[in-house]
C-alpha cells in the first residue's frame, strides 16, 4: 500500500513589524495552482497552509516547526515573503522545485529525513549565492583549519541535479519534519532551531543567520547521528529575490565582458587613476528626461507600441519579465523601449551601420558607439541594459559558448534577404520562446526570409514575431 504524507506550507508575510501581512505576488501565483494539483497526488493526504506575520523571524520559524507538529505534518516547505519560487521555470535546464524535491523526499524517506532547499542569490551590489561548502586552507591538517564557503558565482551555474551541501537559505525550503528530532533543545539552555549568531557580546553585528545555523547544525549532527549529510539543494530549481530588485541565477561575466568594459571606459576618455563612482541612482524622471540621440534612426510610434506588448505578452504569459537579445540596436532606442516595458535587454551591434540603412550613413563607428552609451547609461547602471560589441555571428558565438540563452530575440540588424535569414538561423538555437525583429514591411528581404520559416508570422507595425521552437532555418 502506499504511503501518504501530510504536507504543510508555511508562509512568513510579515510587515510592519508583523502589525500587517505583506509579501510579493510571486508566492500565491506560485502556490495556488500547485496546492490545487497537490490534492490529486495520491501520495499526500492533507495539505495545511497557514501564515505567520510578525517579528523576530527566528520565533516566528521556530513557532511554525511547532506548530507543524502539531498539525500532524510531514513535508513542510517555508516561504519568505520575498521569494518567486521557480523564477527560471521556463528556461530548458530548470526543474520545478516542489515536484522535484517532494519526489526526492517520498524516495528518501524510508532512509531517513532530509532538507532540500533552493538556491538563490543575494541582493546587489554583490549578488552572493547563499548556499554553502566546507572549505579548508591545506591538505591533512590536522588543526581546526576548517569554514563554510558559499559556492561562487562561476560554480553555482554550472551546478545541477539534488546534491548535498553544508548549509542552506530557508527562503524556500522542504524540510522532512523527522529531522527537528535531531537538534530539537531539550532544555531552556539549549539551542532552538533557529537562532542568530553575534560577533560580540553587544549582538550589534551577526556573524551568522538563522537558516545557517540551522542547515549548519543539522548537517553535522545528521551525519553523526544518521551517518550521512540530510542537507541537500536543488541546483536545478532557482527562486527569485526580491531585495528589492530580483535576483535570479547569477549571470557571470567573462573576458569578453570585462574587455567591453574597459573599451567602454576608454572610450569616455577617462584618465588614469579616475575611480568612477554612482553616487545617487537616477530616477526614471531623469531618464524620461535625458536628451536622447537616434543618430538619425527614428522609430515610428506604432513599433515603439509594438515592442512594449510584446514584452507585456509575455509578462502575462510567463509571469515574469523577458529576458532579450537585440541584434543591431545602434543609438539604443527600442532596447529602452523594451527596458522600460520590463525586459532585461542585451544589446549586440558593431556600430559600423550598414550600406543598406541610409540612416546610418555619415555617422562614424567612434560616434555611434559613444551615442549607445551616453542614451543607455542609466539603464546600464541598472543592469537592465547591457550589450556585446561585435558582430552578430561572433555574438550568436559567444553567448552560445557561454550557454547563454535568451527568451525573446529581436533582429533588427542588417535587412537583406540573405542577412536576416542568416540571423535568424543563427539565433534560433538561443532563442527559448520568440524570434522577432523590425521593418517587416519596409524592406522585401526582411518579410521574405521571414517568411521562409515557414511558420505563422504576426505583425504589428513594422515588428514581426514567430514562435522560435516553430521556426524552420
Amino acid at each position: 500500500m502506499q504511503q501518504k504524507f501530510n504536507v504543510g506550507f508555511v508562509t512568513f508575510s510579515y510587515g510592519g513589524n508583523g502589525g500587517i501581512s505583506s509579501e510579493v505576488p510571486n508566492i500565491r501565483e506560485w502556490m495556488v495552482p500547485l496546492v490545487a494539483e497537490l490534492s490529486k497526488d495520491p501520495r499526500v493526504d492533507n495539505i495545511r497552509v497557514w501564515n505567520l506575520a510578525d517579528t523576530p523571524i527566528t520565533m516566528t520559524r521556530n513557532r511554525a516547526v511547532v506548530m507543524a507538529r502539531e498539525f500532524g505534518v510531514d513535508c513542510l516547505v517555508m516561504i519568505d515573503s520575498d521569494m518567486h519560487p521557480d523564477i527560471h521555470a521556463d528556461a530548458p535546464d530548470a526543474k520545478p522545485f516542489f515536484k522535484t524535491s517532494f519526489d526526492f523526499f517520498v524516495s528518501h524517506y524510508s532512509k531517513g529525513p532530509c532538507v532540500i532547499g533552493a538556491p538563490y542569490c543575494g541582493p546587489p551590489p554583490v549578488e552572493c549565492v547563499y548556499v554553502f561548502r566546507w572549505t579548508n586552507m591545506q591538505s591533512l591538517n590536522p588543526g581546526p583549519d576548517f569554514q563554510l564557503e558559499m559556492y561562487d558565482r562561476h560554480t553555482a551555474v554550472k551546478m545541477a541535479g539534488i546534491q548535498e551541501c553544508a548549509a542552506l537559505p530557508t527562503g524556500l525550503i522542504m524540510y522532512d519534519m523527522r529531522a527537528f528530532d535531531l537538534t530539537a533543545p531539550k532544555s531552556s539552555d539549549d539551542k532552538p532551531w533557529f537562532y542568530y549568531e553575534w560577533k560580540d557580546h553587544f549582538c550589534a553585528e551577526k556573524a551568522s543567520t538563522e537558516d545557517v545555523t540551522m542547515t549548519r547544525d543539522l548537517s553535522l549532527v545528521g551525519t553523526q547521528k544518521l551517518g550521512y549529510n540530510p542537507v541537500y539543494c536543488n541546483w536545478d530549481a532557482w527562486a527569485g529575490h526580491w531585495k528589492p530588485k530580483c535576483v535570479g541565477k547569477p549571470q557571470v561575466i567573462d573576458a569578453a565582458g570585462v574587455s567591453a568594459k574597459l573599451k567602454s571606459c576608454w572610450e569616455g576618455g577617462y584618465e588614469s587613476g579616475v575611480k568612477l563612482c554612482n553616487l545617487e541612482a537616477p530616477t526614471w524622471l531623469d531618464k524620461v528626461k535625458k536628451p536622447f540621440d537616434d543618430l538619425g534612426m527614428a522609430l515610428p510610434q506604432q513599433d515603439a507600441d509594438a515592442l512594449v506588448n510584446m514584452i507585456k505578452d509575455f509578462h502575462a504569459r510567463h509571469h515574469r519579465y523577458p529576458v532579450v537579445a537585440e541584434v543591431g540596436s545602434w543609438a539604443g532606442r527600442s532596447a529602452i523601449i523594451m527596458a522600460d516595458a520590463g525586459a532585461t535587454v542585451y544589446c549586440v551591434d558593431h556600430w559600423k551601420g550598414n550600406e543598406h540603412d541610409q540612416g546610418t550613413a555619415g555617422v562614424s563607428e567612434a560616434r555611434a558607439y559613444r551615442t549607445f552609451l551616453e542614451n543607455t547609461g542609466a539603464y546600464r547602471d541598472a543592469g537592465m541594459i547591457k550589450f556585446y560589441g561585435g558582430s552578430s555571428e561572433e555574438a550568436a558565438k559567444h553567448y552560445t559558448e557561454v550557454g547563454m540563452k535568451f527568451d525573446i530575440v529581436y533582429i533588427d540588424a542588417e535587412h537583406t534577404y540573405e542577412a536576416v535569414k542568416k540571423d535568424i538561423s543563427l539565433w534560433q538555437p538561443l532563442a527559448t520562446h520568440i524570434i522577432a525583429g523590425h521593418d517587416y514591411n519596409v524592406f522585401p528581404g526582411v518579410a521574405k526570409a521571414v517568411n521562409e520559416t515557414g511558420t505563422f508570422v504576426a505583425v504589428e507595425g513594422n515588428v514581426w514575431k514567430i514562435t522560435a521552437a516553430l521556426a524552420k532555418t
